[in-house]
């Protein structure tokens, strides 16, 4: 019932009040009797670490947990779960004879304490700094899996040589009753590491509660209920991660060849002594390591690192964010560190300034702190205040950002990475970015054609990998980034780069997410995947060029209309070609319907009557999916009323052509754009055409004379010649 109770509590926890609870490392978990050594923050990691090895191993681990909770109700409830309190006068008794027997797995919190400033290193040394104790991390875990691995060797060595007298002193030690009771397997020690994100204290309904309820409450309670509080109530992803088993094979002799020969000199004993003497710091080293760089590396600790290392203290906000951006790509290139599953979303945002929740939330966290302010296009820095000495029991309180930038501190490899992104010249920086973009876009174009690939499906690797056209010369007059359509690939915009790039343009095709590969990975995105992948080539092409141009084909058009509502001004112009923002099939409009219906069947494990995609004749059998996932059509009309939203904000140059015999795109839909685009400078042609792809069939040449020249006089207008009147 115990462990029932609190799995309803998670279960409500996830699904009613918003904490994420992902486990990742589940792998890592054996058979072999495990010492689980767990980063220690909040008081909730007592019972979750014990209830998830019972969730996904139906284990009963024990853990160990502060006397303080061993009173009335919490006291009862912990105890049955397994907790055994610090003060337990045969606690290191059970721990090592649970672990000889394999009776029962343990956690510890190695730490011994909650360390809420997170402050793990001092001068490259791991150090722990808290009222209670400061110093190295404490030994005791090492010594207690030390002396249980070594007492279980010495016992079933002396059942080997038939020392009953040995045995008897050992079983009556560790309560267990003969040689069946002992495991013979080896012990190991699995370090966990527990992130949570976000950290924002704040007041909550448990703090709220509490408050009124006594007119005044001590300080350090009021702290723990409202950070505590916020991460259990809030919007708050907790990550536990479980890492590769620490076997203990090499610390179970003296450390150095001298010690060594000396401990077995003197006798078992002294060399059991020696051993635990000179390994104890070792082992501890090796998983406390082990925890502290399994740390799952997310926004905030990019940002609150970044600005604790910025040598300016006025810090310029494009500059910044796309540093972070850059550093993130370097990090899942060298693969130096885990990644948050939304890290590269958000700095994407960031760095595009498409607008990021996080980048927002993290911004006013910090303004709250007294860390920064704003000023324009600068962030403005307080190093005093980063520097500050908060009181301990206070600082999670008061200087959050300082205990973010703490706990991304023992990843040193990541911190010289960020510290030298942070610090880079604007033009070093944007050609690094525009480098790492582009290794990231083909890296991920592969990684996602092997996992989605089906041999009926898929097409050949030159069509769905972006690619880059470039004029002879070498130099280009501007960019132009290309958008394919819905089911497509890159190679749809091919003849329109080509075109464009003979005019003196750098023309870049995005492949957009869940294109290029299979169908069914079109049915594992969103419209925002799509929007993300505009937004991360948008931004190469601005490191390479001063001016950018969107050109976008059908759904393409779209997400070009889409990404110059959110440029506003800013956005150089854009070409929307049979933009999908009126679809010809009614029928697109019943994929909610559909989706609902196939999601019915699941809930009640029913296949039969699954209605999941429709198969699809494609004008270009040779670029485009043969079979349309219903999830695509369904986020299609999601993106077509985000786009039509966001129309007003459009206030750039703009051309949209529409054939006006299109059998997929409504042509009424032009007089739909007209109305609502916000642009003065918007200009709308439609040719004779009862195709839709005019970018690559016969009428493409009638297309491209009206793109050329409307992106020429751009050229010219920006090059100082206002007064130039655009023929179409």
């Amino acid at each position: 019932m115990t462990w029932s109770a609190t799995g309803t509590v998670m279960n409500f926890l996830e699904n009613t009040l918003g904490i994420r609870l992902r486990v990742d490392g589940l792998d890592h978990l054996c058979e072999n009797p495990t010492l689980f050594v767990v980063n220690h923050f909040t008081r909730a990691e007592t019972f979750i670490v014990p209830y998830l090895l019972h969730k996904h191993r139906g284990e009963s681990a024990r853990t160990l947990a502060h006397h303080s909770l061993f009173v009335g109700m919490l006291g009862r409830y912990i105890s049955r779960l397994g907790a055994v309190s610090i003060r337990e006068e045969e606690r290191d008794t059970m721990i090592v004879g649970d672990l000889m027997t394999g009776r029962k797995n343990w956690v510890i919190y190695p730490e011994g304490t909650m360390v809420k400033n997170k402050k793990f290193l001092d001068n490259g040394s791991f150090s722990i700094q808290t009222p209670e104790y400061q110093g190295p991390p404490r030994t005791g875990a090492a010594v207690l899996a030390l002396q249980a691995e070594t007492h279980r060797l010495r016992y079933l060595e002396a059942l080997e040589h038939g020392d009953l007298q040995t045995m008897l002193q050992y079983e009556e030690a560790f309560a267990f009753r003969g040689p069946e009771d002992v495991t013979r397997r080896d012990l190991v020690v699995i370090p966990v590491n527990i992130t949570y994100f976000p950290i924002r204290p704040e007041e909550n309904v448990v703090s709220r509660f509490a408050q009124s309820l006594f007119s005044e409450l001590p300080e350090r309670l009021e702290e723990e209920l409202k950070v505590e509080g916020r991460i259990l109530l809030g919007n708050t992803d907790m990550n536990v991660y479980f890492g590769e088993p620490i076997s203990l094979a090499e610390y179970l002799q003296p450390h150095g060849l001298l010690p060594r020969l000396f401990a077995k000199v003197r006798g078992e004993e002294v060399f059991l002594d020696k051993t635990l003497k000179s390994q104890k710091q070792r082992l501890t080293r090796a998983f406390m390591g082990n925890i502290y760089q399994n740390v799952e590396v997310n926004f905030d600790h990019l940002f609150c690192a970044g600005l604790l290392r910025s040598e300016s203290l006025r810090v310029n906000k494009g500059r910044f964010h796309r540093a972070i951006l850059q550093t993130l790509l370097e990090l899942e290139r060298k693969g130096l560190c885990r990644i948050h599953p939304q890290l590269y979303e958000e700095c994407v945002l960031a760095a595009s300034g498409a607008g990021s929740s996080t980048l927002q939330s993290i911004v006013r966290e910090c303004e709250r702190e007294g860390i920064l302010r704003q000023e324009e296009d600068f962030y403005l820095l307080d190093r005093a205040r980063f520097e500050e000495t908060e009181s301990y029991q206070d600082i999670r309180l008061r200087l959050t950002a300082k205990v973010i930038a703490n706990e991304f501190e023992p990843l040193e490899r990541c911190t010289a990475l960020l510290e030298r992104c942070v610090n880079q010249s604007p033009g070093v920086g944007r050609f690094r970015l525009s480098r790492e973009i582009e290794s990231s876009q083909q890296r991920r174009f592969e990684e996602m054609r092997s996992e989605y690939f089906e041999e009926a499906f898929s097409k050949d690797v030159e069509v769905g990998a972006p690619f880059d056209l470039w004029p002879r010369s070498g130099r280009s007059r501007a960019g132009v980034l290309l958008v394919h359509g819905y089911m497509a690939a890159p190679m749809e915009m091919r003849k329109v780069g080509e075109s464009l790039v003979g005019e003196g343009f750098h023309c870049h095709a995005v492949r957009i997410e869940g294109h290029g590969t299979a169908p069914r990975h079109l049915a594992d995105t969103k419209w925002q995947d799509w929007i993300l992948s505009v937004h991360e080539a948008f931004l190469r092409m601005k490191c390479l060029h001063e001016r950018v141009y969107l050109v976008g084909f059908s759904m393409g058009g779209l997400l070009a209309l889409l990404k110059g509502s959110q440029l506003g001004r800013d956005a150089d112009g854009v070409v929307a070609i049979n933009p999908a923002i009126r679809l010809m099939d009614s029928r697109a409009g019943l994929a909610g319907a559909a989706m609902l219906w196939n999601g019915v069947l699941k809930n009640v494990n029913i296949e039969a009557g699954r209605f999941d995609y429709v198969e699809n004749e494609p004008a270009n059998p040779e670029i485009n999916y043969s079979r349309n996932y219903i999830g695509g059509v369904r986020q299609l009309g999601l993106l077509i009323g985000a786009c039509e939203e966001k129309l007003p904000k459009l206030e750039c140059p703009l051309l949209v052509v529409q054939a006006d015999g299109d059998p997929v795109v409504d042509a009424r839909g032009l007089d739909v754009i007209r109305g609502k685009v916000g642009s003065e400078r918007a200009n709308f042609v439609t040719i004779e055409a009862s195709s839709h792809m005019i970018v690559t069939d016969e009428h493409c040449g009638e297309l491209l004379c009206h793109v050329h020249p409307f992106l020429n006089t751009l050229e010219l207008r920006a090059m100082g010649v206002e007064r130039l009147e655009l023929q179409l």
